[in-house]
This record gives C-alpha cells, sequence and structure tokens, in this order.
C-alpha cells in the first residue's frame, strides 16, 4: 500500500512553511491550540483528495452557497472569495506568484492559487476555452505583462475548484499522478453524524470487519454482544443500539457516554479504511485514560491487518503515555510516530519524540503535549 512518507505545506492557513521529513503508519500529533494540528489532517486530506477542498471550508462555516446563491452577482462572487481565501495563510486573496498554497512530499506537490482568466467560445467544438493569467496585482492587468498559466477546455464539466466569475479564479497545477488511497476518512468530534455511522456500519455489516467494531465497544462495556443501527420516532434518522448480556431490552448507544460513541466513531471510520487512510482530530475526546492503551492497542493491529497510515491529533499526556506504551510492544516501534507542533518566531515547526525519549517522559512525567 501507498503510505505518505512526509509532507511538506506552504501557505496553507497558519501552516505557513512546514516540513516533516519522514512519517509513519501510524503518526500522532500533538501541540498547543491554534499550532495548526487541525490544518494539517484537512491539508492531508485536501492532498490526498482535492476534492475535499470545498468540504473543508464548509466544516469550518466558511462556505455557505446556498445563502448567496439567489443574490446578486457581486455578493455571491464576493462570498467565494472570502471562503476561499480562507484556505491562504492571512486569508490572502492576491492574484500572485507569491500567493500559492503546496501541499506534498516534495515530489507530488498539491498546488492552489488564485488567477485570472480570459475565455473564449472555440470554433471547432463550441467548447469554452479559459486560459488563466497570473499576474504581480490586479493593477498590472494588461496582455503584455501577462503571461498564459493554464488552459482547460470546459463545458459543464471542469476541473476548476469553483468558478467565480471572468476575474478570478482558484484552480490546481502541478499534480503528478494520483494517490494510491482506496478510502480517505477525516473524523472529529463534531462532524461525525449518525447518518455518516450508519453508512459506514452498512459497508462491514455481516463481515469479519462487523466483530472488531463490537471487540472496540467492549473496551468500555464488556457485555455488549452486538450493535445494529435502526431507526424510531424518538430519533431523527438511524442510530446505534446495542445488546448487552446482562440486560433484557435493547440500549441506545447514545445513553452510554461520549467516550464509547466516540470509539465507534474512530474503529467504524477505520474498517471502512482498508489501503486508505484515516484522519481523526481529538483521538482521546471523551476517554478516560484507562482505556486509551486498549483503544491504541486495537488501532495498531487493525491499521496493520487493513493497511491504513492514520494521522491523529491530541492534547492528552494519558493518551502520548497509551501510544508510547503500545509502540514499546512487540515490533510497533517502526509502525508508529509522534510529533508535536510548536510555534517558533511566530512559525509553525515540528519536533519529534523517539521511543526512548517518550518512556523517559512518561517515567518523569515531562510536559511534552
Amino acid at each position: 500500500m501507498y503510505m505518505i512518507q512526509a509532507v511538506k505545506i506552504k501557505k496553507f492557513k497558519n501552516l505557513t512553511g512546514l516540513d516533516i521529513p519522514q512519517l509513519s503508519r501510524i503518526n500522532l500529533i500533538s501541540g498547543k491550540n491554534n499550532v495548526g494540528k487541525s490544518s494539517l489532517l484537512e491539508a492531508i486530506d485536501m492532498y490526498i483528495n482535492d476534492s475535499k477542498i470545498i468540504s473543508v471550508m464548509e466544516e469550518r462555516g466558511e462556505f455557505q452557497p446556498r445563502i448567496y446563491r439567489n443574490s446578486d452577482n457581486d455578493n455571491y462572487l464576493n462570498h467565494n472569495i472570502e471562503a476561499l481565501s480562507s484556505l491562504f495563510t492571512d486569508r490572502n486573496n492576491n492574484v500572485s506568484n507569491d500567493n500559492i498554497i503546496e501541499i506534498g512530499d516534495g515530489k507530488d506537490i498539491l498546488s492552489l492559487r488564485f488567477v485570472y482568466y480570459t475565455e473564449q467560445e472555440t470554433e471547432d467544438d463550441g467548447n469554452i476555452l479559459r486560459k488563466a493569467i497570473v499576474l504581480d496585482s490586479e493593477d498590472d492587468f494588461n496582455v503584455e505583462n501577462a503571461h498564459i498559466a493554464f488552459e482547460i477546455t470546459r463545458l459543464g464539466k471542469s476541473k476548476m475548484i469553483i468558478p467565480l466569475d471572468r476575474r478570478l479564479e482558484v484552480y490546481r497545477f502541478g499534480r503528478m499522478g494520483r494517490m494510491d488511497f482506496s478510502n480517505v476518512v477525516r473524523i472529529n468530534p463534531e462532524s461525525f453524524d449518525q447518518t455518516f455511522a450508519a453508512k459506514l456500519w452498512d459497508n462491514v455489516v455481516l463481515t469479519e470487519k462487523e466483530s472488531y467494531v463490537i471487540q472496540a465497544l467492549q473496551i468500555i462495556e464488556p457485555n455488549i454482544e452486538n450493535i445494529a443501527f435502526l431507526e424510531d420516532s424518538k430519533y431523527v434518522g438511524r442510530h446505534p443500539i446495542v445488546k448487552v448480556s446482562n440486560m433484557s431490552s435493547r440500549l441506545p448507544l447514545k445513553s452510554m457516554g461520549d467516550g464509547i460513541n466516540h470509539i465507534l466513531s474512530i474503529i467504524l471510520a477505520l474498517v471502512n479504511c482498508e489501503n486508505g487512510c484515516l484522519l481523526i482530530d481529538e483521538i482521546d475526546n471523551g476517554l478516560h485514560y484507562s482505556v486509551q492503551k486498549q483503544l491504541w492497542s486495537i488501532i495498531f493491529k487493525l491499521a496493520i491487518k487493513l493497511n491504513v497510515q492514520i494521522f491523529a491529533t491530541t492534547h492528552s499526556s494519558d493518551c502520548i503515555n497509551s501510544f508510547s506504551s503500545i509502540l514499546n510492544e512487540n515490533n510497533n516501534v517502526s509502525e508508529g510516530r509522534y510529533i508535536r507542533l510548536e510555534k517558533r518566531q511566530g512559525k509553525i515547526s515540528y519536533k519529534e519524540y523517539n521511543l526512548d525519549e517518550l518512556i523517559i517522559v512518561a517515567a518523569q512525567n515531562i510536559e511534552i503535549r
């Protein structure tokens, strides 16, 4: 299976020049608030599948096309520009060769930038030929100092992210080949809803992967025998119901606490990412320290068995210590990596801790979150 071996990010949100030269199958990322942990996951998600760009903006509340779709063209245009600029450092929407987002491994790069473009109908087939023109500033807009940066034939279908108008557009270039991931899922406590969970469950029901989900839930409630997604009048849409061995009636999983529901979201996503990539924001959310080592044990086993690369973020020392404990077992040391993002002189950088350092940190209770 293909895995991302390294990542370089330039001018994506607050990640102005982050360069992590080595990654593993399972990567745990920590750091203080606003150092770019979630942004790193978003960047990797976009890099693997650039159709996720719109969803990244929507999840952040930046892109709300329904509100502006029926308004006048200027308002709709301004909303699109504002939404797209949220991806760039300092929300910079300048048309400039210096204002380019780059996400990649040093060889395969996804690039985003603002451009002006012209368009004209071709004589042979009536398709629209658009020519993107890169300028140093809007004042420089003339034929003599503009140069053609990209061409694309468009009629209904487009490789562009989102059309703005005849002055400005964001587009992708420099992508070599395709990312060889069959499945990619990114989850966080806020965006993982029951409808999505039900869909993931349907993909694995009556397969070996169903048992993996039940085993993970048993970390918190050992008496759980089975799980299903059902629909009734008390809930909107399908929701998880479990059968517990010492209970005569079925129980809604929601009634058993946030922790077990978070485990469900993690394992459901993991078993749906065979030969793929899983991105987990706040992996320790709602989980007591006593269950985190067991969860990491299952995550390592399934990630190796199903060929999944994982990127997860945390604020928890317990999570880091549990991760390092499992990393120290068997042959797991080659499968995992702990990375801490730090802000130094206004720039986000990284520091990696190897297994020996993590063991010392845990023994001496050193702060590395």
